[in-house]
């Protein structure tokens, strides 16, 4: 039975444990004894702090990295914002450049149409007998 109950013992909590062992010494005062519990509560107390400490640390720099994260995916968002309309201001002045071609080549095209139209037809030579020299030579000058 004392096996059995040293095994239950020691698989108590420390502060239990601990606390147990205080009210088996029958010696001590109850001032003792509560500065002692005192003693046990201040190192368990420093223990959970260290602890939570440790936690406080590993979240805040989780949050850290994290915001690095997001500031990085924000710089690279607003890079490809850039892109893109640095990308959609070319393909703008290009369209226009194009336009404005268009528009000269139709203008050119129209008026070549509308010289053609008050040109005077070349009339073929073979309708005309060809100059003598002689009519040259007499025909009086303008």
């Amino acid at each position: 039975m004392e096996g059995t109950s040293a095994a239950n013992f020691s698989s108590l909590p420390t502060l239990s444990r601990r606390l147990s062992q205080i009210r088996r010494q029958k010696k001590k005062t109850r001032e003792e004894m509560f500065s002692e519990i005192m003693e046990v509560t201040r190192n368990e107390r420093a223990h959970l702090n260290e602890w939570k400490d440790v936690v406080a640390k590993y979240r805040k720099d989780a949050s850290d990295r994290e915001d690095r994260r997001d500031e990085r995916e924000d710089r690279r968002d607003a890079r490809d914002e850039r892109w893109r309309q640095e990308d959609q201001r070319w393909q703008d002045a290009t369209l226009r450049l194009l336009r404005d071609q268009t528009d000269m080549l139709r203008r050119m095209v129209e008026l070549q149409e509308r010289q053609q139209d008050h040109r005077v037809p070349l009339q073929p030579l073979y309708n005309h007998p060809p100059p003598s020299p002689c009519s040259l030579a007499s025909s009086p000058a303008r």
